[in-house]
């Protein structure tokens, strides 16, 4: 018999992974199991994943309105509440002690006596049972009502306890439990009532109130590890309400067993409005991630759907720019191969909708109606829903996304992936790189080429651009690019500057671009602040794909991103974002593709000595990790043999041990065309940056591709050209990659 492996779709094998939701009205049982699901595997995971469903007992109506854990009230009278618990309210030490609970519970308190909360030091008094449990008792009933109908109302504990007793009751094999806030408590309730007739392989909670004494106090229990708990990990946010102690493991007996991690959600914490209590939150860092995959014997790599940087923005209730890829046909969904239903739905979408600007335009449509549904009519515009080749753009709220991987069959989604944000990237040169002996020797001007230019936009008055940018397109909103008008003057100027850089000359030639005659197609990707979304990216790049599918030859023949951004690993393949995808694509028709490699070359790090700047490795930015683009990393215009690689400039190899950057190229102060200019005195600015490295290869490019036209189309004939001719400034290789483009030796050697 052959010992049967894990599929590349991540089966969890026998292991089933129970969830415990927490206190607060709930989306019905399927759907926050759903939720859960998306969060923790990036797809429905069906029978695999049980959920305790227990909030309809408390809250049979489901969620009206947003629940929060804990609520306050400014106008709270504590004398009220001692008198209601029967407790002497003229006792200084309770009256320290009803603060310091109501500090704990999160409860803002205006006391008697000018006495606030905000006074009281973290340590609560040593109060004897008799007077602590009545006024822990009195808090709960009137801040936290779920959790004290769990311990005060008669049946509602037992019947919480039998949601999670009736699902587990039948699993013969060991379970995963993944509990969350007041699950945690019915979850040990439970598992210690049943002593070792359940087999837990991992038991794993997140957001616990367990550590509060005030919660002990009543808990049907000893504080002691379940006999059946094989291991337990607790995780709390360090910024967590709920789990205001974060350390199980010296509260519970025998505390070995209890592996305590105090972990935060970085990436969603960005975002305004984050919960740290959130079960999603919590449920899509990869510390969590790490222990379920491992217990329920889950493949790391195995297929998701929605990426995981998606679900740990799921954290956050407000929209999230998403990037939904459609199926081109023949491709398989998510599970197709395993799942009948699932086949089945996708074999019926194949038979309506089989090309792939069909399913495009249906998904976008349907993702339409669906935040009809989930969040009205008066929020569709708000979702920004924008249609590109082989993808929907959107802007989502959690539950809008939850209901769109649910359908994910019937509208042929691939990935749902974050549209993420990319940035500008900032911080004497044609004789550095030898365009001016190629202008003097071959008149390689550009004449001919037209480039495209993903930045800001352009001011096309500029003077010393009037005669080269043929369009500016505005990629930034709902719909396909639009002209931008006449008048249009680039206020952050980046886009400008970098194509002053390529192309252009002044009155006087006094000031050229690299390829001076070459003509520019400027796309506005980024927005009046530097920054914009892969959507908008990808956008540009469709249209250009469009214009030159359109033409009997390569109409754009290269592009120039000065931008870029991180990238997470746990998520792409390095160089396989959605971006890069587009990119490669363009290449291998035959569109060179320039990118600057990012500014993250140093670093400031804090040492007992004070501040010391390192450069950093593996700080090559996403796309110019990209193998079919040439990555460009910046050099001193005047002496790059002397000074070498620019300090800020990005460092390979790449996170899979590739050289980047491919070139490097004058980049520190760097005059170009200013767009904001008043008069003929300031039409041009000194900029430094990756930014402005990038542009001069991609000006290179254009004027070679001018004089030796056979190569158009022909990108990685160029790109080997351009590295085998490079001047070696004598740097390491990972910071130079190939060293300086010299134009002179690529047309002598051509």
């Amino acid at each position: 018999m052959r010992k049967r492996s894990t599929k590349a779709g991540g089966d969890v094998g026998r292991m089933r992974v129970v969830y415990v939701h927490g206190i607060g009205a709930q989306p019905k049982a399927e759907v926050l199991k759903r939720d859960w699901d998306l969060a923790l595997f990036g797809k429905e995971m069906g029978a695999q994943t049980k959920m305790a469903y227990w909030a309809d007992i408390l809250h049979p109506g489901g969620p009206a309105v947003s629940t929060k854990a804990v609520r306050s009230d400014s106008s709270f009278d504590i004398d009220a509440l001692l008198r209601e618990a029967g407790v002497a309210a003229e006792n200084d030490d309770v009256q320290r002690f009803s603060l310091a609970l109501a500090s704990r519970l999160g409860v803002q308190v205006a006391a008697p006596g000018g006495m606030r909360a905000a006074s009281v030091q973290k340590k609560i008094l040593p109060l004897p049972a008799a007077w602590r449990r009545p006024l822990a008792r009195a808090f709960l009933e009137r801040f936290v009502k779920d959790t004290a109908a769990y311990f005060f109302k008669p049946g509602i504990r037992d019947k919480a306890r039998k949601a999670l007793n009736d699902l587990l009751k039948n699993l013969n094999e060991p379970v995963t439990i993944v509990a969350h806030s007041q699950g945690t408590i019915i979850t040990l309730e439970v598992l210690a009532a049943e002593r070792s007739r359940l087999a837990v392989a991992q038991l794993v909670t997140l957001g616990s109130p367990l550590g509060i004494t005030e919660v002990q106090d009543f808990l049907s229990c000893p504080l002691r590890v379940p006999a059946g708990v094989a291991q337990w990990h607790n995780f709390a946010d360090r910024f967590d309400p709920v789990a205001l102690d974060k350390g199980l493991g010296n509260d519970f007996r025998p505390g070995g067993f209890i592996t305590d991690r105090v972990v935060s959600n970085l990436q969603a914490r960005r975002l305004e409005g984050f919960n740290p209590h959130a079960a999603s939150g919590y449920l899509a860092l990869p510390e969590v991630r790490e222990v379920v995959y491992r217990a329920a014997r889950y493949d790391t790599r195995a297929r998701f759907l929605v990426a995981r940087d998606v679900a740990a923005d799921l954290a956050v209730e407000a929209r999230h720019s998403v990037l939904v890829e459609i199926l081109e046909p023949g491709a398989k969904a998510v599970d197709e191969d395993k799942d009948d239903k699932i086949r089945k739905r996708v074999q019926k979408a194949n038979s309506v909708r089989p090309s792939l600007a069909a399913r495009v335009e249906h998904a976008a449509a349907e993702i339409g109606r669906i935040v009809e549904e989930v969040s009205g009519k008066d929020q569709v515009d708000a979702a920004r829903i924008d249609r590109l080749r082989r993808f929907v753009s959107a802007s989502l709220t959690p539950d809008e996304l939850s209901e769109v991987a649910h359908k994910y069959p019937d509208l042929h989604i691939y990935r749902v992936w974050k549209s993420n944000v990319k940035r500008k990237l900032l911080t004497r040169s044609c004789r550095a790189i030898q365009a001016d002996a190629a202008w003097a020797s071959y008149r390689a001007f550009g004449k001919g080429i037209t480039w495209a230019v993903l930045d800001t936009g352009a001011n096309r008055n500029h003077p010393h651009l009037k005669d080269n940018v043929v369009a500016v397109w505005d990629c930034t909103r709902p719909g396909a690019p639009t002209p931008v008008p006449a008048g249009f003057r680039d206020p952050d100027g980046h886009g400008t500057h970098v194509a002053g850089i390529i192309a252009g000359a002044s009155d006087k030639d006094a000031v050229r671009g690299i390829a001076p005659q070459a003509k520019l197609v400027v796309y506005k990707v980024l927005d009046e602040n530097g920054a914009g979304e892969d959507a908008w990216i990808i956008k540009a790049l469709d249209h250009v794909a469009e214009q030159n599918e359109n033409m009997s030859s390569v109409h754009v023949q290269g592009l120039n991103l000065s931008l870029g951004g991180p990238y997470d690993s746990t998520v792409y393949g390095c160089g396989f974002t959605p971006i890069c995808t587009e990119l490669r694509r363009l290449w291998r028709s035959g569109v060179l593709v320039v990118v600057a490699s990012g500014n993250e070359g140093q670093v400031e790090v804090s040492t007992p000595d004070g501040t010391v700047e390192l450069n950093s490795p593996m700080s090559i930015g996403d796309p110019a990790n990209l193998e079919e683009c040439i990555a460009v990393g910046a050099v001193s215009a005047d002496s790059p043999h002397l000074y070498g690689v620019s300090a800020f400039s990005s460092r390979g190899p790449t996170s899979d041990g590739r050289v980047k950057p491919d070139v490097v190229a004058p980049g520190e102060r760097i005059s170009s065309c200013n767009s904001g200019y008043t008069s003929t005195r300031d039409l041009y600015r000194e900029e430094s940056g990756t930014s402005m490295a990038a542009p001069h290869v991609s000006g290179l490019l254009a004027a070679f591709l001018s004089v030796r036209r056979e190569f158009i189309g022909r990108p990685d004939e160029v790109k080997a050209i351009l590295l085998r001719t490079c001047t070696d400034i004598g740097r390491d290789r990972y910071h130079q990659g190939h060293g300086v483009p010299n134009l002179m030796k690529m047309l002598l050697e051509t």
